[in-house]
Parts: C-alpha cells; sequence; structure tokens
C-alpha cells in the first residue's frame, strides 16, 4: 500500500514525559486514552550503503505477531516535519519479501541478484509506542506516538525518546499547532533527523558535521508567486534548523554564522514577497527573527574579531603588551557571547519560531487578505520586475559611492545583500553564466563592504571592554590605528569591484 507519510518529530526529554502524559489537550482530543504496543523494525542496507545513498530506506517492523515491510523514499524535512513515499506491506517473516514491492522504480532497483545477496541487516530499533488518536473540532485527525526505546547497530547504541505527530486527515498545519500547544507544558525540540538517520549515524564513524550553506530553491517558470515564495521559505528554514541541530552537537563558528544568514535570507524574502502580499510581511514573526539574529549576532562579531581582525595586527606586533592583554579579555568576552548563542538556538522561543513558522506556512493567512490573481500570476513577472525594483535602489544609494559616510555605505552594503539574495533565490528561472557571473560579482563586492563593515563593528567591540586600563587603551588604539591605515586600499578595492559589478549584465532583462 502506498501513501504519503507527513509526520512532525519531535524530541523530548525522559523527564517531561510525566508532564506529556498529563496533558489535558490529550485527555480532551483522545478521550478513549492512548494505547501502547512494543516495535522492532529491522533496517537492511549493503555494506556501502546502496540504499541509503538513494535516499530509500528498506525496514522490516515487527508489531504483536506481524510483521510489516516498508519501504520510503525521496520526501522532504522542513523544521521537523517529514514527507515521504512510503509503501507498506505484510509479510510472512523479519526479511524482506520483494514479491511484495509494487512500484515500478523500486521494482526495477531491487530485481538485482547482486543487491538482494548484499542486502544485510545493518542497525535495529526497538522502543515502546503510546498512541493517541487525536481528533480536533475542525474535523482533522492526527496520531501522536510517544516512542521510548533504544537504536542498535554491532558497533554502537543510542536512545530513542521523541514524540511523533502524523497527519491522517487535514492540514499540515495542525501538526505544528498541535506542538505549539503542547510546547506551552512541555520542552519540545524539532527534529529533522529520522531514526533510520540516526541508525546510519552509528553504523560508520562520523566526522564532525559540516555547517550548512545556502543554495538556490527549486524554481521554474510555471510556479506561482505563492508556491515560489513558500518554496524560498522552506529552503531558508531547512538551511537554518540543519545548522541549528549541528550546533547542539558542539560549537563552530560557521554553524552560527549560516544560521545567521539562515534568518537574514528568510527576512529578506518576507520583505520581498510583501509586495505581493502585505501579510507575507507578518511582523510578529519579523519580530522574533530579529530576536533571533540579535542572540546570535554577537558570538559572529567576536568570532570574527577573534579569528580574523586581531590575528594579523598580533603577528605583526607580537610582543606589543596591549595587544597580549587584548586578546584574553576578547576571548573571555567571546565565551560569554558564543553561550549565549548557544543557549538560544537550544531554548524554547527558538522552537516556537519554528513551530509557528510551519503552521504560519502551511495556513497561508496572507491569502486570506490579497487578491488571488496577486499570488497566482507567473513568478517569472514578480521576479523581473522586483530584481530591477533592488538593482535601482543599489544603483541609487552607489551613485557617488566615493563620498559615501561609513553610514551610508552600511546603507548601501544592505541594500546589495538584498540584491543577491533576490538573484540567488530566482536563480532556477535564469539559470546561465550570465546569472552565476551576477551573483559572483555581488558577492565580491559583499565581501569588500563587509571588511570594512568589520572594522567598523571592531571599534563597537573594543568599546566594550572595560576602560581604565593603560592596557586597554594601548592595544585599542593600536588595533584602530592599524586597520585605519588600511581603509584606503580597502576603499579602492571596494571601488573596483563595483566598477565591475555595474559592467555585469542584467540577466533578468530579455534580448
Amino acid at each position: 500500500m502506498n501513501n504519503i507519510e507527513v509526520e512532525l518529530k519531535l524530541l523530548i526529554d525522559p523527564a517531561d514525559i510525566p508532564r506529556l502524559r498529563r496533558h489535558p489537550l490529550l485527555k480532551a482530543l483522545c478521550p478513549s486514552g492512548p494505547k501502547t504496543r512494543k516495535l522492532t523494525s529491522v533496517y537492511f542496507d549493503t555494506d556501502d550503503f546502496v540504499l541509503k545513498n538513494q535516499d530509500i530506506a528498506l525496514r522490516v517492523r515487527r508489531s504483536g505477531r506481524q510483521w510489516i515491510q516498508t519501504v520510503k523514499g525521496g520526501g522532504s524535512v522542513q523544521a521537523g516535519l517529514h514527507q515521504r513515499d512510503e509503501w507498506e506491506e505484510p509479510v510472512a517473516h523479519s526479511t524482506p519479501d520483494f514479491t511484495k514491492i509494487v512500484d515500478p522504480g523500486l521494482i526495477r532497483l531491487f530485481a538485482s541478484d547482486d543487491l538482494r545477496q548484499r542486502l544485510h541487516s545493518v542497525f535495529v530499533t526497538e522502543f515502546n509506542r503510546t498512541v493517541w488518536l487525536l481528533k480536533t473540532e475542525a474535523g482533522d485527525q492526527v496520531e501522536m506516538a510517544l516512542d521510548q526505546g533504544e537504536i542498535r547497530s554491532d558497533q554502537s547504541s543510542a536512545t530513542i525518546c521523541e514524540v511523533e505527530l502524523e497527519l491522517r486527515v487535514g492540514n499540515p498545519a495542525v501538526l505544528y499547532e498541535l506542538a505549539l500547544a503542547l510546547l506551552e507544558a512541555v520542552p519540545l525540540h524539532p527534529e529533522n533527523a529520522s531514526k533510520a538517520d540516526r541508525g546510519y549515524a552509528l553504523c560508520a564513524p562520523q566526522d564532525a558535521p559540516l555547517p550548512v550553506k545556502a543554495t538556490a530553491p527549486e524554481m521554474g517558470c510555471e510556479m506561482t508567486v505563492d508556491a515560489a515564495f513558500r518554496a524560498i521559505a522552506w529552503n531558508c528554514i531547512d538551511q537554518l534548523q540543519d545548522n541549528r541541530n549541528r550546533l547542539r552537537q558542539g560549537y563552530d563558528p560557521e554553524l552560527v554564522h549560516q544560521m545567521r544568514v539562515a534568518v537574514r535570507r528568510l527576512r529578506s524574502a518576507l520583505s520581498l514577497f510583501g509586495a505581493a502580499a502585505q501579510g507575507i510581511k507578518d511582523a510578529a514573526l519579523t519580530a522574533e527573527l530579529r530576536w533571533l539574529v540579535g542572540e546570535l549576532g554577537p558570538a559572529r562579531d567576536w568570532d570574527v574579531f577573534l579569528s580574523e581582525m586581531l590575528p594579523p595586527v598580533v603577528t605583526a606586533l607580537p610582543r606589543e603588551e596591549g595587544l597580549v592583554w587584548l586578546h584574553r579579555q576578547a576571548e573571555k568576552i567571546c565565551r560569554e557571547k558564543r553561550e549565549q548563542a548557544c543557549v538560544a538556538a537550544a531554548g524554547q522561543r527558538y522552537n516556537e519560531i519554528m513551530l509557528r513558522l510551519g503552521a504560519w506556512l502551511w495556513r497561508a493567512p496572507w491569502r486570506t487578505t490579497t487578491v488571488a490573481a496577486d499570488l497566482d500570476m507567473p513568478v517569472s513577472t514578480f521576479a523581473s520586475k522586483m530584481l530591477d525594483r533592488r538593482c535601482r535602489q543599489v544603483s541609487r544609494r552607489g551613485r557617488h559611492l566615493n563620498a559615501l559616510t561609513v553610514a551610508q555605505r552600511h546603507v548601501l552594503r544592505i541594500a546589495v545583500k538584498k540584491l543577491r539574495y533576490a538573484a540567488e533565490f530566482f536563480f532556477g528561472l535564469y539559470p546561465g553564466k550570465a546569472t552565476k557571473r551576477y551573483i559572483q560579482a555581488l558577492s565580491r563586492l559583499q565581501d569588500e563592504f563587509g571588511a570594512l563593515n568589520d572594522q567598523a563593528v571592531a571599534g563597537t567591540l573594543l568599546a566594550q571592554i572595560s576602560s581604565g586600563s593603560r592596557l586597554r587603551d594601548r592595544g585599542s588604539g593600536v588595533i584602530i590605528g592599524w586597520y585605519a591605515c588600511k581603509t584606503h586600499v580597502q576603499l579602492a578595492d571596494m571601488a573596483q569591484e563595483w566598477k565591475r559589478f555595474r559592467h555585469c549584465r542584467i540577466f533578468w532583462e530579455k534580448g
């Protein structure tokens, strides 16, 4: 039997389970109470993970006396919401029965005798599942499962303690809304990794998680403005959530940086598409995203100061006592700001933002206050109009580039960043060399503005270090003087990149 599985996965601390079980919402929406059963699942793959590498999971699960074979493939994960094609069939034993596979693509894959012979059990999950069948007044039906147990491979094991909200009937927004209601009493963390993902992670040594950089969202000329906005918003949320989950495993300055990039991309998308539907510029969500950037920003600023701004000065003047003293003070403050960022990323306010975004994107309240034609027009028409608008803003603000003040350069830097984000969002509509060259020119220009901005930020950071010390004043003076001597070179580099950008072809114009 084939169906599309739509479920929201949430991690829960074992200590919070009693509060979850007593939550009045569960009693109100499931008067009959929960049922518990034990589930044992055996996952199959080859030694070189042929199935995993094709984004396919094959398992045989025992529930009571029955064995169920499940094949999952494709799909997506959005802020903890998992959507995948799923084929389930009863089988006689704990090993796969390939005659029960009916999807043509999967039939071709599993027809290989070599593959069948190489398949073997790679890990096992064993857990107790407590299920509540929730029915809302609006008619939505959701299966809520509390899973407690473990994942085992030959190499290691890991605990399972999570909540899954699986949609049976209704809008996926209800999953996020139910999670928000539960979140008021019980800490819950949206999770992108499935049990299969975690099982595979046990089978082979894992390298340190790499930061997830922005990717171009899937975009096509046949898409509407509304569909394009949602695709872009989910793309930004995925980047944010992936980096956040990695940050919870250990601090890496680049993870914080990419989280900030993801939030800024999302805020830029809200502003960009707000031109089509005013309701997309949701003030409450924008305020929450601004809070998150504010929590992550100080760690990023101090990381840059310690890793990029301070080292060349110290290398040139290794015996300068003021620099040595400043380095120690900066490291102390940086540790505090890193902790602030990690606490924010692991906190309930962050989780609430993710769940609210998910519910908001699925409910799409902006459609009730906007003329449908504005949202249902081809995105290509909207894209060229908005790229034109943002390009004109950059041109206007950079008209007298060499005479701009620091504050005016900052405004221009933001305009350049917004134009770059828009160009990247719509890259799929104009996939050509001209588009790549344009985005690369914007990126280089943004780097030059960023270097100048880092100098301004460094002055602000130095002012945060407690004054009254001769060493502090001496060290600060050396750093400020060092970069002041370099300003004219950086301004010349910026002017050169500006000239290159201005000579780029406008890729969204026809002809």
